[in-house]
């Protein structure tokens, strides 16, 4: 019988999980926004991860990718509604997997571009600033110096 926990993940909430997987886990999951959702499975074997729709239909991964013990999947999520992630345990040994449950909305995916150049805009902004105060400092020591040789 697979244990049963109720997440209820918002728009853009990160929720992580750490659990023993004996041998089966659902874990039902509430998409308020058509998004894509980011599985990540540290310290853990690479678990056979899959998502099901309301209909019970089984959701392909976009991409998954292991760095360094962490498996990476990406799911994209077409409706909103209510969402299964079941995790299975091939091995005879129990294992802790810490889960990370990510949720991106539509629009942060398709206005990425524009939030990268804000960010931009903002740190060159930043240098801008720090450049024009360094200019006044120097210009009143320069000032200064000028002024006391004439005196």
């Amino acid at each position: 019988m697979p244990r049963v926990y109720n997440v209820m993940v918002s728009t853009l909430d990160n929720i992580t999980i750490n659990l023993d997987v004996y041998s089966k886990y659902l874990i039902p999951i509430h998409l308020s926004n058509p998004a894509y959702i980011v599985v990540v499975l540290n310290n853990s074997y690479p678990l056979p991860v899959y998502v099901f729709d309301e209909l019970g239909h089984s959701l392909t991964p976009l991409s998954y990718r292991q760095e360094r013990g962490v498996y990476l999947l990406a799911y994209p999520l077409l409706n909103h509604g209510n969402y299964s992630l079941v995790l299975f345990n091939d091995y005879p040994e129990p294992i802790n997997v810490s889960l990370s449950i990510t949720e991106l909305s539509q629009y942060l995916i398709n206005n990425a571009l524009v939030i990268n150049l804000i960010m931009d805009f903002g740190a060159v902004m930043f240098l801008f600033g720090i450049a024009l105060i360094l200019m006044k400092v120097l210009y009143a020591a320069r000032f200064r110096v000028i002024s006391d040789t004439k005196a």
